[in-house]
């Protein structure tokens, strides 16, 4: 699978959590990765769409 394809799959993900009410912490995602950053935006982007 190529690497943009994961980054993909963790942004959707992420903001599928944020939707779900997971806190930002439940990333699943090592520290320091890129994946993690997909997931972490993903999230905020669920959120900003949230509060508007």
């Amino acid at each position: 699978m190529g690497a943009r394809v994961e980054l993909t799959r963790a942004l959707l993900a992420g903001r599928a959590a944020a939707h779900e009410g997971a806190p930002p912490t439940a990333c699943p995602h090592p520290d320091r990765t890129l994946l993690r950053t997909a997931w972490l935006r993903g999230y905020g982007q669920a959120s900003n769409t949230a509060a508007e």
